[in-house]
């Protein structure tokens, strides 16, 4: 993997808007090298909003105002008042108000030179929206004459037919994965149309098809070439086909960690050993070496997979934890050796108690000690963990329940401190979330959350993303996402080797165009990837990006939202944490079982609804009617279950049925051990799931909230004798 640019460079791309060795604009004369001032002052003072989160009508009124006192203080080159015109230009044009917007944009190309060439293009669509076709296609050569490098310009060969230029030029312009179809639609046969897309466009929906149809035509290609069509096997989860065609691809170790991987996951485990096994012999110092390792202990003999992760310990420190923790299973389980197996974890404990192994090996411990009655001793084990290894994936999940424990024999204010550590250090956890509703914070519990609403304050400033060009920055800042997200395609190209920053930028410009179900994944995958350890740091820096946990919790549908959930007596917060579980806010998508869109209302359960509410006509696809049938459920199963919210996103998920049987059955008694002993895997998951990104709702967006979570940071870390 090419190394990550350092976070310096970014910072400082952020600054200025400058790429590493560009400057954003060529500054000719006086004028533009006062734009070029004012665009770095204003990204400093993060002064533009494109309030893509306020209604139509709203964002005019507020952007149109802003253009008028800039004009009154005759103050022409202030960018926040060009970025506003070519704002509002596009919402005019959006609204098919295209006389409107060819006004906004007179003489707008000249004032504003960074996007000179997106000026062309929406007037260019403007007229053509007016039918001024002749106008227009003049429009159309002018943005070919004077940037045809732009990807601006793809539209304009677009909207000229120049189909062929189109494709050879901007290859992975969006355009042109429009176009490459209808051709492939004429033509079936043109491998050249089949290679454009698995080369450009492996993320099409229905590229699996095109793939094999390339593959069976026994196609000359590069081995470049076959990587892409490996990699678009891959993500489609088509692993024997994936593997077949990494055999061909350039050799690295990312491809032949992959290749095994598709064996692997292909259950052809005796090649996927030997695939392992050469992953480590050919790249022993990559970052794929000891993941190759890990899964060979995962498959291989209990003998051999001790071996590999004697190996792990040896070779890979920072994978000698994980490595210990699959010795200890295997000579506990699969060897019956409990001794050596003790042994083993004593190892762990001793010299990388640090390690998340450890924090979990230590949790484990606590569990079994509070089951015994021990809860002292539960409570020093994870004293211990958050001493150890307080960033572990259990710390959060540890440290409520060692409150709740604490609370049990009565030492509040220990339990206080518990809970404080879970919400200071751990924030997203659904953990914190249990831990400040026993503190008494105003974010809900199981029984109040449907009726619990701080007010919500939706962030649509933008900082720049740490990859991409200046004109790259600039669109994403005034929130022309799908412009953004064109000129960001034709940057990448067809790389297939994205470093962090690129991958950042990729999935927050996805969920900008409402690519959620990708995008989420892409910008979670940062946490998944086998990366240097130097890098590692570097991902830490780029998730604290603004635009990090807004994308991976962002507001779509939210004027829809509101208004059902007040008509219904629902937090909103509760009412799009759902459907960020049930669907990634993608309206079309459907489940394996027939679920239907945002809030994946069966098909018999909508046409129950609606003779509930009396109606004839709906169409489970439409967004409205999709979340209004969604909560007038999720109503009903809070109705059914007396408002506890915990049994209500239970039974939205398994059944009213279901939940009664459990509740029937052995009573609710401690939430949270009702939680965990749900017999279904799916649904107890879920429940952590729904309730944990409705916090997380609450902690990003209320500003109650975000105050209580720094004043607990502030106090925490002016208090040097805090026991944690």
């Amino acid at each position: 993997m090419k190394k990550l640019m350092r976070w310096s460079i970014v910072l400082m791309l952020s600054a200025t808007l400058a790429g590493a060795s560009a400057p954003l604009i060529t500054a000719s004369s006086e004028s533009d090298l006062a734009l070029n001032a004012s665009l770095a002052n204003s990204r400093d003072n993060k002064s533009f909003d494109p309030l893509t989160y306020y209604s139509t009508d709203q964002r005019l009124a507020k952007l149109e105002s802003q253009v008028k006192q800039a004009a009154s203080n005759s103050n022409n080159s202030n960018i926040d008042n060009l970025r506003s015109r070519l704002v509002i230009a596009d919402i005019y044009l959006n609204n098919r108000k295209a006389r409107e917007a060819i006004a906004t944009l007179d003489k707008l190309e000249t004032e504003y030179p960074i996007l000179a060439d997106y000026v062309l293009l929406k007037r260019a669509q403007a007229q053509t929206q007016l039918r001024d076709l002749t106008t227009a296609k003049s429009t159309w050569e002018t943005l070919l004459k004077n940037f045809p490098a732009s990807p601006a310009a793809a539209e304009a060969l677009f909207a000229l037919s120049q189909y062929q230029t189109l494709l050879d030029k901007f290859p992975a312009h969006p355009r042109s994965q429009e176009v490459a179809l209808n051709l492939l639609a004429q033509a079936p046969s043109r491998t050249d149309l089949m290679l454009h897309l698995a080369t450009y466009f492996g993320d099409y929906k229905q590229i699996v098809p095109i793939l094999d149809r390339l593959v069976a035509s026994s196609p000359k290609l590069s081995s470049e070439q076959w990587w892409a069509v490996a990699d678009a096997y891959f993500d489609k989860f088509e692993f024997g086909k994936a593997a077949k065609a990494y055999e061909r691809a350039t050799s690295n170790p990312i491809t032949a960690y992959k290749y095994a991987r598709s064996l692997h996951r292909g259950r052809q485990i005796d090649s996927a050993i030997s695939a392992y096994n050469r992953v480590v012999q050919q790249f022993p110092k990559s970052p794929q070496a000891p993941r190759a390792l890990v899964r060979l202990t995962q498959i291989e003999s209990p003998e051999v997979a001790i071996a590999a992760a004697d190996r792990l310990v040896a070779n890979y420190p920072d994978t000698a934890g994980e490595a210990l923790a699959i010795k200890a299973e295997i000579l506990q389980e699969k060897l019956g050796s409990p001794k050596a197996a003790s042994s083993v974890r004593n190892l762990l404990l001793a010299r990388y108690g640090n390690s998340n192994e450890a924090g979990e090996l230590r949790w484990r411990i606590a569990k079994g000690q509070a089951r015994g009655g021990q809860l002292n001793n539960a409570i020093a084990a994870v004293e211990m963990l958050i001493a150890n290894s307080p960033e572990s994936s259990f710390a959060a999940e540890a440290s409520f329940w060692a409150g709740k424990w604490a609370n049990q024999i009565g030492d509040k204010n220990r339990a206080k401190k518990f809970f404080e550590f879970a919400i200071r250090q751990h924030p997203d956890s659904y953990y914190a979330w249990r831990a400040a509703g026993t503190l008494g914070w105003n974010v809900g519990t199981f029984t109040t959350a449907r009726y619990t609403t701080p007010a919500l304050s939706i962030p649509s400033a933008r900082q720049a993303l740490p990859a991409g060009s200046a004109k790259l920055q600039e669109l994403y800042i005034l929130g022309l996402d799908r412009d953004a997200r064109s000129q960001w395609q034709t940057e990448i190209r067809s790389k297939l080797n994205l470093e962090p920053n690129e991958i950042f930028t990729d999935g927050v410009l996805r969920v900008a165009t409402q690519d959620n179900l990708k995008g989420i994944r892409t910008i979670e995958s940062l946490d998944l990837i086998d990366v240097a350890p130097p890098l590692k740091a570097d991902i830490a820096k780029i998730k604290q990006h603004p635009a990090y946990f807004q994308s991976l919790y962002p507001f779509h549908y939210w004027d829809v939202i509101s208004n059902w959930s007040r008509e219904r007596k629902l937090s909103p917060a509760l009412v799009i944490a759902l459907m960020r579980q049930e669907s990634r806010f993608e309206a079309q998508i459907r489940s394996r079982s027939g679920a239907i869109g945002l809030m994946q209302i069966m098909p018999d359960t909508g046409s129950w609804i609606a003779s509930k509410k009396g109606l004839n006509n709906y169409n489970l696809d439409n967004p409205v009617d999709n979340i209004s049938f969604g909560t007038w459920y999720l109503d009903y199963t809070h109705s059914r279950y007396g408002d506890n919210s915990m049994l209500a996103v239970a039974s939205y998920n398994a059944g009213p049925g279901a939940v009664g049987r459990w509740v029937e059955g052995r009573s609710i008694g401690d939430p949270d051990e009702f939680v965990n002993s749900i017999p279904y895997e799916e649904t107890r998951d879920y429940v952590s799931k729904v309730l944990g990104n409705y916090w997380n709702y609450l902690r990003l967006y209320s500003p109650a909230v975000q105050q209580q979570i720094a004043s607990l940071k502030s106090s925490n870390s002016n208090n040097v004798s805090s026991k944690f």
